[in-house]
């Protein structure tokens, strides 16, 4: 049996928990073990010449993601926490023989990643130990740091677009009273395995140094308030193959440093204010190209936030307001891998974010605000809500399709509906972006998603999830052609453990690179998942979905497309 293969026998069976005995210090911890297992097989349109109507191509890959976590609570109140995360990933008939000769259609690993298996690979992804007290707490090895909103630093998992990026370094936090000490350091450690997404020609990650501090202060009155900072290194192409930890002597890329302020109550409303300044002490941070003989003078950016939240009558109402100044660009050597070391509010609607959208939630030169306003009714049995997002993008560089600056609208309306089993969400808008020449025109978004269950007898119910957007561009320089999308979904939830579900996708959009496997444009998928436990949950897929940008959080991805099938297992033990 090849490697391969028993790494795929052992990782397919779910471990039992268990309760540490004896008399030591770790005596009654108890043992987790999560264990999240997929096998796809893909089909791909990928033909070897001469063989056009042979699926060689097609592929199959195996994932596995094994999570153990040691917990001890003690008497005295302290407790103890450590965990590790195991990635494993196997291809197989990812190779032919052509006139004697070997070939690989894909190669699971890219160059400087050692394995002992050419198509196999298992990596100890994460590992944390963890001591709180009740005053303190210290981890050391793999953990996440978000500051304030994010805009300085919001390094964190984010499973719906498979982003799990940590820090490995250590975390410690100290509380004394009303004031909150946090210090976190060390060097990035981004995932080697996807788990939802593709793996072919892996690469090991470049890893960069982060350094932060937050002080926080509570109970000032109906104030908190608080300070903290930033320092970045980031790897460098010519920094493959070298210690990731010599980041700390290397001279920094960038610091940020912010502030916050949030007022509980005051006037009635619920206040928060953030405002940041980046300072990039590297000319590759702002797109220059390093020059000896001349000083590099630093790049100042900055992000100002604000956001306060009301509650007349049975309205709740937010509104928010932000400008930002070249704080993207704290991401530059980080973007092309898929995930942000800071992120700011973006204000958009994630569910219909675009190409062209996608623009201005990376912009370097923008600023607006957004109103939404909810009203409870029928007893908290109807909310109907209204929400107006006004933007200026001045920006017109990298992503954007437009030349002269833009100022985009976008006005949503939407209600919440339970009641006698029924729950229904509907969301609809239209999105402007109007360009200050009028030579170019405007980008139009309609767009509208809903989601209904209904009930049908015993403990069956319905659910039907739609959305559909129709975009428009104006005139650009590289001209793109109008295009609509719709992703539906029909589940019959069988009681409490089974779920039927159909799937339809279509997209006529020419910059997605997938291709609909029941036409063209037409994607269609039938998904079964079965829970026979509570901590135990199998699916099985087989179908098609297109590629496209998917973001969460204030994070936006390019996901590839799939075609084929796929069967999960995931365990709780």
């Amino acid at each position: 049996m090849s490697p391969a293969l028993l790494l795929l026998g052992l990782s397919g069976g779910p471990a039992h928990a268990f309760e540490l005995v004896g008399t030591g210090p770790l005596a009654g911890a108890t043992v987790q073990v999560t264990d999240d297992f997929e096998l796809r097989y893909h089909q791909t349109d990928r033909r070897l010449p001469g063989f056009e109507d042979r699926r060689i191509h097609d592929y199959v890959e195996q994932v596995n993601r094994l999570n153990l976590l040691l917990s001890q609570r003690w008497d005295s109140g302290d407790a103890l926490t450590a965990g590790v995360q195991l990635d494993e990933v196997a291809l197989f008939s990812n190779r032919y023989i052509l006139d004697g000769t070997l070939y690989h259609s894909w190669d699971l690993l890219g160059d400087g990643v050692a394995s002992p298996w050419q198509d196999a690979f298992v990596e100890l992804e994460k590992g944390y130990l963890t001591f709180r007290g009740r005053e303190a707490e210290l981890t050391l090895g793999d953990g996440y740091a978000s500051f304030g909103r994010g805009i300085a630093l919001n390094i964190k998992k984010n499973s719906d677009i498979d982003i799990d990026t940590s820090i490995r370094g250590a975390k410690g936090t100290l509380r004394l009273g009303d004031t909150e000490l946090m210090v976190v350091s060390g060097i990035t450690n981004e995932q080697q395995v996807s788990h939802d997404q593709p793996n072919i020609g892996i690469e090991r990650d470049l890893s960069n140094m982060v350094t932060g501090l937050r002080l926080d202060r509570y109970g000032i009155g109906p104030a908190n308030a608080g300070l903290h900072g930033v320092v970045y290194r980031f790897g460098r192409g010519a920094d493959q193959g070298v210690d990731p930890w010599a980041r700390y002597a290397e001279p920094l890329d960038a610091v940020v440093g912010g502030a916050n302020l949030e007022l509980l109550g005051v006037g009635g409303i619920d206040w928060y204010a953030e405002g940041d300044v980046f300072a990039y002490l590297n000319p590759e941070m702002v797109g220059q190209v390093a020059d000896a003989d001349q000083d590099f003078q630093p790049v100042v950016g900055h992000v100002a936030y604000a956001s306060g939240s009301a509650y007349p009558g049975q309205a709740v109402v937010l509104v928010e307001a932000k400008h930002s100044s070249d704080s993207e660009r704290i991401n530059s050597f980080v973007t092309a891998e898929g995930w942000e070391v800071a992120t700011v509010p973006t204000m958009e609607y994630e569910r219909v974010i675009t190409e062209d959208s996608a623009a201005a939630v990376n912009s370097n030169d923008i600023w607006g605000g957004r109103v939404r306003v909810d009203y409870s009714a029928a007893q908290g049995l109807v909310v109907p809500y209204v929400s107006v997002a006004a933007l200026r993008d001045s920006d017109v560089d990298v992503l954007h399709f437009n030349r002269s600056p833009e100022t985009v609208v976008h006005p949503l309306a939407g209600l919440q509906w339970t009641g006698t089993g029924v729950t229904a969400q509907l969301n609809t808008g239209l999105r402007l972006d109007v360009r200050d020449d009028a030579a170019e025109g405007q980008d139009r978004l309609v767009h509208g998603d809903g989601d209904l269950s209904i009930p049908i007898t015993g403990k069956d119910h319905l659910e039907l999830a739609v959305a559909v957007k129709h975009f428009a561009w104006g005139d650009n320089v590289q001209q793109q052609a109008d295009f609509m999308e719709m992703e539906n979904a029909l589940a019959w939830h069988r009681g409490e453990k089974l779920v039927f579900i159909l799937y339809q996708d279509w997209s006529d959009n020419p910059l997605v690179q997938s291709e609909g496997n029941l036409a063209e444009k037409l994607y269609g998928a039938a998904e079964v998942s079965w829970e026979p436990a509570t901590n135990l949950t199998l699916r099985a897929f087989y179908g098609a979905y297109k590629a496209g940008i998917r973001c969460s959080g204030g994070q936006c991805r390019s996901l590839p497309g799939f075609e084929g099938a796929r069967l999960a297992m995931t365990g709780t033990f």
